[in-house]
């Protein structure tokens, strides 16, 4: 399994040389800093928007964003990098404006990390964000939308967690799992339910995917990334603890603007057990709460 951690080398990086970077992340509501190994990815609306190497190199917006491809293509400067996310940001902002494939899901994903790491209402979820887009071609069928560990809000001194994988779909097409004339599965609803089974299976994997994932929180909490986090990594006397982790790996469907109507999305329940879980808004905002997660059974989905 590829590491999502990254090293000291460019903790210290992100720390004292890139901090202006560090520190503008951290207060913008709409930017998201995810460790990817060797490098840290900028997001802002899902897209990835700047990527710093552990040798201290960045790299700017992909070409996919430029409307005019032959233009020259905007390069970031630590001393200009405010300027720069100003400019980036209004690229994407285009693109996505006519762009066929929009950025929905990634989206959505970057304000549950706002609104359970960094919101005024963070500190009281049960949910902290470890990583979004998380890959690895061994385990999982390649890929995860959020991992996640729950850390009940009532019960935080305890400092027990539970890795917690979540899928999030969004659009009609998106729930439904299909295979074309070439055999290639597109990853509905049952698809990503079958592949987590699997990684359930797999004691080692779910093992070294939820340590890796704990110094990632670390890292993330360490940079400021995630608030009211220290609780977690040391005593009140400042000495080091290492939080349990519970055995289990818990996995969730977080489906955004369905309708329980939806014939889609009545094929795919069809296919999962009643064992399913879910877990939905708390009322209108992004905040996770374990209170609001349930079975399929338990959520009756109405259908036509």
């Amino acid at each position: 399994m590829k590491k999502r951690s990254i090293s000291e080398g460019l903790m210290k990086i992100l720390r004292e040389d890139y901090l202006k970077i560090t520190e503008y992340v951290r207060i913008s509501p709409y930017l998201d800093m995810e460790m990817r190994g060797n490098c840290v990815m900028v997001y802002y609306r899902g897209g990835k928007i700047l990527t710093i190497f552990d040798d201290k190199k960045m790299e700017g917006l992909a070409v996919e964003y430029h409307k005019d491809k032959d233009a020259k293509l905007l390069v970031p400067h630590i001393e200009t990098i405010e300027d720069y996310f100003a400019k980036a940001m209004h690229i994407i902002d285009i693109h996505e404006a006519f762009a066929k494939s929009k950025l929905g899901e990634k989206e959505i994903q970057q304000r549950v990390v706002f609104e359970n790491n960094l919101s005024v209402n963070a500190d009281k979820t049960d949910y902290f964000v470890a990583d979004v887009e998380w890959a690895d071609n061994d385990i999982l069928g390649g890929r995860a939308d959020i991992i996640a560990f729950r850390c009940n809000h009532m019960e935080h001194r305890k400092r027990l967690l539970q890795l917690t994988i979540i899928e999030v779909k969004q659009g009609e097409k998106a729930i439904v799992t299909s295979v074309d004339n070439n055999g290639k599965v597109s990853a509905g609803l049952s698809k990503h339910y079958d592949d987590f089974e699997k990684l359930r299976q797999d004691k080692d994997g779910v093992k070294a995917l939820a340590e890796d994932m704990l110094v990632v929180l670390k890292q993330k909490k360490d940079l400021g990334l995630i608030k009211g986090l220290d609780w977690l990594f040391e005593d009140s006397r400042k000495n080091k603890i290492t939080p349990e982790i519970l055995p289990e790996v818990d996995f969730l469907f977080l489906l955004s603007n369905y309708h329980h109507y939806s014939e889609n999305l009545k094929k795919e329940l069809e296919k999962l057990p009643d064992e399913a879980r879910f877990i939905s808004s708390s009322f209108m905002g992004y905040g996770l709460y374990k209170d609001f997660v349930h079975t399929k059974k338990e959520l009756n989905f109405k259908q036509s």
